[in-house]
């Protein structure tokens, strides 16, 4: 007996690991007679309690030709706390013969944490974590489980090229393995012609790279952004509109600390409070007001101001406001600047 909650950020990832699984827990068995698949995921409110019922009977219910039985249960966070009842008490007493496999992403209800905990379920979380280092293992723990040898350059391109998109690598992973198998240790060159398109990035990778002055890399951000369809430029107005408020809040001598700017702009750690601290220090507050103005403005040609692509209204804008970072310049003491916005 055993009982597993996949979770996880990305619905994809989500699937491949309960694939993975699957197979794993079935092995050589008859998957036809093993396996009893539910999802509440494609279902209304109404159907729920159903499925729900149907797949805690067959939980409780030993195959008809013996052995161990496989019981899915997709999408969990789906269901009210009143329709998973049945599945608690399940958790209270679960089959000896039933493998059970359940997912679900966002918080569950706590009545469900505490079931799951007291049955002994093992949790698999498949969110990549966000920190490089970290996620640099990620990448080569799903490589090496696959039999995939990549080099230093290799690993890194992937990293990058992917961003955001990490669900990707599943399959980026089974089109290499079935092109140059496991044995090679491949290279850059070797893996490139498979990536596709470059994943989407995080948000601050737009911004740090605007407030360094690296015009390429913060275009390369922003189409990046734009092209993986994660992003609007609207949405990219509001992300770089608040930044830069954020920054003007700053304005003033009463800020000495990283602390006190993280308290200003509502940050969750010392760190954002300290980058932006330092951030404001080199652009100063006129560079940031000047920012605001030309937000206003591309604002206005986004709705229409001018016959342009989006895109390009917005790689324009983002090769002014990169211009702003290079040369530090000091706030004077006590004076504020507003935005026109």
């Amino acid at each position: 007996m055993a009982i597993y909650l996949i979770t996880g950020s990305d619905a994809r990832l989500v699937s491949v690991k309960l694939t993975d699984l699957t197979s794993q827990l079935i092995g050589d068995g008859d998957r036809n007679t093993m396996l009893l698949s539910h999802d509440l995921e494609t279902l209304g409110a109404d159907d729920r309690d159903q499925e729900i019922a149907n797949a805690m009977i067959g939980a409780q219910t030993g195959s008809l030709f013996g052995g161990e039985r496989v019981v899915v249960l997709r999408g969990i966070g789906e269901a009210t706390v009143d329709q998973l009842k049945p599945l608690i008490a399940y958790l209270a007493q679960p089959l000896e013969d039933t493998q059970l496999v359940l997912t679900g992403s966002g918080k569950l209800a706590k009545s469900i944490t505490d079931a799951l905990k007291q049955a002994g379920a093992t949790t698999i979380n498949t969110s990549p974590p966000s920190r490089f280092n970290e996620l640099s293992m990620w990448f080569q723990e799903q490589l090496t489980e696959a039999g995939l040898k990549v080099d230093s350059g290799a690993l890194k391109m992937l990293i990058e090229w992917l961003g955001q998109d990490q669900a990707r690598l599943p399959s980026i992973i089974e089109v290499l393995v079935s092109t140059y198998g496991t044995n090679k240790k491949l290279t850059v060159d070797e893996i490139e012609p498979f990536l596709g398109q470059e994943g989407s990035v995080m948000p601050w990778d737009l911004t740090d790279a605007i407030d360094l002055s690296n015009s390429p890399k913060a275009i390369a951000m922003l189409r990046r952004m734009i092209r993986s369809g994660e992003s609007h430029p609207m949405q990219l107005m509001a992300l770089l509109h608040n930044h830069y408020v954020k920054l003007l809040k700053l304005d003033g001598p009463e800020v000495r600390t990283a602390s006190e700017a993280m308290t200003i702009i509502g940050a969750k750690s010392e760190f954002q409070g300290k980058k932006y601290l330092e951030t404001y220090r080199r652009l100063g507050a006129a560079n940031i007001s000047a920012a605001l103005q030309l937000l206003a403005r591309a604002d206005i040609d986004l709705r229409g101001g001018k016959d342009l692509e989006e895109e390009l209204i917005m790689e324009i804008l983002v090769a002014r406001l990169s211009r702003m970072g290079g040369a530090p310049q000091h706030a004077k003491k006590g004076r504020r600047f507003t935005s026109r916005r």
